[in-house]
């Protein structure tokens, strides 16, 4: 084996570490994100957790392909990986990337109110874990002849009184930065695993041409 192949094939090692790594990361940052978004984003999620097991599944082809140098093994993990990759860059250029988290925020809080108005507490659940009030502002209750719930009240223990105060802010804004923050991580591991695919789709390419050129000279 030539030096050249050698240090192919320690890169080809060193970038199926990697994708596996990332392929862990982008499975726990997406299931993680799973349980706090609108049912309109979980397939974009959900077709990420799938691509990161088949890149953590596939990488191992990448190991057993370099370990045996075997050149029909390294091509199998260079299509597959090919077509990961491209999946990988119609999802984070074509969906991600056109994804309006304020329309999300939005049509999520649409719905959650308008069952709060049918007398269901169904706006609890943000005003809890978002720290807000209403979909706008707490005057969304008075202007719609509700009564403020309590899960729209801060409380604030002194060392003597105890005092009750409405969240100023709505849960629009709230919702809008969180899913923006979520889908900022989501697109940092998106673009991380993309340049990671590519880099390791041209080592495996690579690879697999210099095995297929020594398995012929050996025939000779």
């Amino acid at each position: 084996m030539g030096c050249a192949t050698a240090t192919i094939k320690y890169l080809v090692f060193l970038f199926n570490a990697l994708c596996a790594l990332l392929g862990i990361g982008v499975i726990v940052v997406n299931s993680i994100a799973l349980k706090d978004v609108a049912e309109e984003t979980r397939p974009i999620l959900i077709f990420f957790i799938v691509i990161g097991s088949i890149i953590f599944v596939i990488s191992f082809f990448g190991c057993c392909g370099a370990i045996k140098e075997s050149s029909c093994l390294t091509w199998m993990y260079a299509i597959i990986l090919l077509i990961i990759l491209i999946l990988s860059c119609v999802l984070c250029f074509v969906y991600v990337h056109h994804v309006d988290e304020n329309q999300l925020a939005r049509t999520e809080l649409n719905k959650a109110w308008a069952k709060q108005k049918n007398g269901t507490d169904a706006m609890s659940i943000y005003q809890t874990s978002l720290k807000c009030c209403g979909v706008i502002g707490p005057n969304d209750y008075t202007q719609a002849n509700i009564t403020t719930p309590q899960s729209c009240y801060a409380s604030n223990n002194n060392s003597t009184t105890v005092s009750h105060s409405v969240y100023a802010d709505g849960c629009l804004d709230k919702l809008s930065e969180f899913y923006e923050a979520a889908f900022r991580f989501v697109r940092i591991f998106g673009w991380i695993l993309i340049a990671v695919e590519g880099a390791a789709f041209v080592c495996a390419t690579i690879l697999g041409i210099n095995f297929k050129n020594e398995q012929r000279r050996s025939r000779y």
